[in-house]
């Protein structure tokens, strides 16, 4: 049997500069200065980002800055004693077969949240952290109490809000619905999830939808944005005219809040800003899970076609097989690197509350069946 072990790193700021902080490993715990190598994350973003299409050498570049900036984060924070006490931790790991967990938590500085934390590399092993399901990545969020597996009654229910409103870029919403059914079909046809389409992706719609039946994971497709007038980053739904409607992180988590069967919420944005602030869709991600949401995973518009496509097949296919949802986006990060050898694999954020990433309880209930009628003798004799 295998062990599931923790490796706990707090990021934060002090009076006397940055600091990390090991909080809790197999090895013990730690505590180093450093100094943040990249005063400026998004440019690294930036060139991540970059259309790739299928430019081969470009994609190789792109795999190779990821790789580059990757280590520099690596080597201004694993340092010293947090070196040894990570290299301690995982060799203890290793030797009992067991799944070392990074939880990374970020003090509340957008320039430490920015950070491509996805891509930390150690060169030692010649590895991505986020890549191997040895070590899955997780931005961690702090909860006053353990949030515990959900004890469900399979098939799990996804739900998909797809909001394309007056007034922003088209989305092609047929096209990606039947592209998402096409890749997932097989976990429906197999009873293990069911796939449904909010008709009317207003918030009303969604509050009556999610009173009538429970919902396990739901799916946002459409547009994150910074709202000047309300000062915060919204989603944007549609109101009954079918134009925009700006939904704060803090509203519509609030609405989740509520919703005891809801574990995950993926937040697949079409517009997140590329600049020196956090991506909205990001920021809304880590809002949802303060309000109490067990995990959410941000999807930056740029994670496209065909390497988002396996991204979701392996994410999906985690959940239902009711994997650790830590584990089941390490192994959807390596699907879209086969699918598209760049650095797009590691622009998805994970944040959780959920300490060993279990979001389901196993094995799942299934439903008793209904009893077939008792008819009288004279009606099954009649004729």
């Amino acid at each position: 049997m295998t062990k599931d072990w923790i490796f706990d790193l707090l990021l934060e700021l002090t009076e006397e500069g940055y600091r990390a902080v090991v909080r809790r490993a197999p090895a013990g715990t730690a505590s180093e200065p450093f100094v943040l190598p990249l005063q400026h994350p998004h440019n690294i973003g930036q060139q991540l980002l970059v259309e790739s299409d299928d430019d081969s050498p470009l994609r190789s570049a792109q795999f190779a800055l990821a790789r580059e900036a990757g280590g520099t984060l690596f080597h201004a924070i694993f340092t010293g004693s947090i070196l040894e006490c990570w290299q301690q931790s995982w060799q203890q790991a290793y030797s009992s077969r067991a799944t070392l967990r990074v939880q990374l938590t970020l003090d509340d500085l957008p320039l430490l949240r920015a950070v491509p934390w996805e891509y930390l590399y150690d060169d030692t092993r010649e590895e991505f952290l986020a890549l191997s399901v040895h070590t899955p990545l997780t931005r961690q969020q702090k909860t006053a109490h353990q949030i515990r597996p959900l004890t469900a009654t399979a098939p799990l229910r996804v739900l998909v809000v797809m909001a394309g409103p007056e007034g922003y870029p088209p989305l092609a919403v047929g096209r990606d619905w039947r592209a998402l059914l096409d890749t997932v079909d097989y976990l429906a046809a197999d009873g293990r999830m069911t796939f449904e389409r909010l008709v009317r992706p207003t918030l009303f719609d969604l509050q009556r939808r999610l009173r009538q039946q429970p919902v396990h994971l739901l799916h946002f497709i459409g547009f994150a944005v910074n709202d000047p007038q309300l000062q915060c980053d919204v989603l944007v739904f549609e109101d009954e005219a079918g134009r925009g409607r700006a939904v704060s992180g803090e509203h519509f988590g609030r609405l989740l809040n509520d919703q005891d069967s809801l574990r995950l919420a993926l937040l697949d944005v079409r517009n997140a800003a590329r600049s020196q602030r956090i991506d909205p869709g990001s920021a809304i991600a880590e809002q949802l899970v303060r309000r109490g949401l067990p995990a959410a995973l941000y999807l930056p518009s740029r994670l496209r076609g065909r390497p988002s496509l396996a991204f979701l097949h392996e994410l999906y296919e985690g959940v239902a097989n009711l994997r650790p949802v830590d584990e089941a986006v390490a192994e959807a990060r390596r699907a879209a690197l086969l699918e598209e050898s760049g650095a797009s694999w590691g622009l998805p954020q994970l944040v959780s509350r959920v300490g060993d990433g279990q979001l389901f309880a196993r094995p799942l209930l299934h439903p008793t069946p209904a009893k077939p009628p008792r008819y009288h003798r004279s009606v099954l004799t009649k004729g």
